[in-house]
């Protein structure tokens, strides 16, 4: 049976033709994803990316196109996957960044306050 008939019975309701698409898509799928991901997150990703067919075949208006949307998907969930990772590392850098300029800062005053403590507040 083509993509094209499976789509269309799996937007018709039938879940068999549905499992029969993932079936038949899961192994290339996770191995395109695996090609930009650890195992792991490819995992994830590749349940994020049946999760969005499942809910965007309805509105698939070229069951023919099946694959190219499906790999659509995965591409543009691998870039959300990847753009959020590296903010969040970004955000994290920026955090730790903020905390050595901080406690260089504390370090700072603190030895400035020793220094006037031990030579009587005089400058110099």
């Amino acid at each position: 049976m083509t993509d094209e008939l499976l789509v269309v019975r799996a937007q018709l309701g039938e879940r068999a033709a549905l499992a029969a698409l993932v079936d038949r898509w899961r192994v290339p799928l996770w191995t395109y994803v695996r090609r930009m991901l650890d195992a792991e997150r490819a995992d994830d990703v590749t349940q994020e990316i049946w999760l969005a067919v499942v809910r965007g075949l309805p509105g698939l208006r070229e069951p023919g196109r099946f694959a190219p949307w499906l790999f659509t998907i995965a591409r543009r969930s691998v870039t959300d996957r990847l753009r959020s990772e590296y903010a969040g590392e970004r955000e994290a850098l920026a955090a730790v960044a903020l905390a050595l300029a901080v406690g260089a800062h504390a370090r700072r005053a603190a030895l400035l306050r020793r220094k006037r403590e031990l030579t009587g507040g005089e400058e110099g």
